[in-house]
Order: C-alpha cells, then sequence, then structure tokens
C-alpha cells in the first residue's frame, strides 16, 4: 500500500508542474507573456509587471495569492480569478509556476 501511495505521489508531481503551465498559459500569458516579462500587445495599454522582477518575487506567497485570487494591490487591471472560477489551490499553483519564472 506504502509503495502504491508513493509511486502515485511521485507520478502527480509531474502533473500538478503541467496543470500550473496550463493555467498560466490560458490565465496569465496573453498579458504577462509566455516567460512572465510583461512584454505583450496588452503592456501597450496597461502597465503590466515583470513577472521575474523583484518587485514581484519578493512578495510572499500569501501576498502574491491575494494578488492573483482577489486582486490586491491591482489597480488597472483588477485579478478576480477566486471569482471567475478559479480554486484556491489553482492559485497556489500558480504562485508556485511564477516563482519558477525567476529561475528560467
Amino acid at each position: 500500500m506504502l509503495i502504491l501511495f508513493s509511486l502515485l505521489a511521485f507520478l502527480s508531481v509531474p502533473l500538478l508542474a503541467e496543470n500550473a503551465a496550463s493555467l498560466y498559459n490560458n490565465q496569465c500569458q496573453p498579458c504577462h507573456g509566455a516567460n512572465g516579462d510583461g512584454k505583450t500587445p496588452a503592456a501597450t495599454k496597461m502597465v503590466i509587471p515583470d513577472l521575474r522582477g523583484p518587485g514581484i518575487q519578493k512578495m510572499s506567497d500569501g501576498e502574491l495569492a491575494q494578488t492573483i485570487g482577489n486582486g490586491t494591490a491591482h489597480k488597472q487591471y483588477p485579478h478576480t480569478f477566486l471569482k471567475r472560477g478559479l480554486t484556491p489551490e489553482q492559485v497556489k499553483d500558480l504562485v508556485g509556476y511564477i516563482r519558477s519564472l525567476r529561475a528560467r
């Protein structure tokens, strides 16, 4: 039983990463870009932060989750992804994905 649980846990890690990447591509990439740099056509109309930069990366996971999920600290283009159908777990996955952008 322990072996089965370990195997399932091992297999789920790539799936979580894939789900987070898919969420990012669907929800965030149009404005923030594939690499998170914010250099997109939307940036010609709004100030889009570089998700890889220190302004975003220095935020705590909780602050980043609040920003993504509830629009905290957004004035120009409010994020309210929790009200638009994402779950708290999906927002947490996006936080992890955004953290991974700094290392790229």
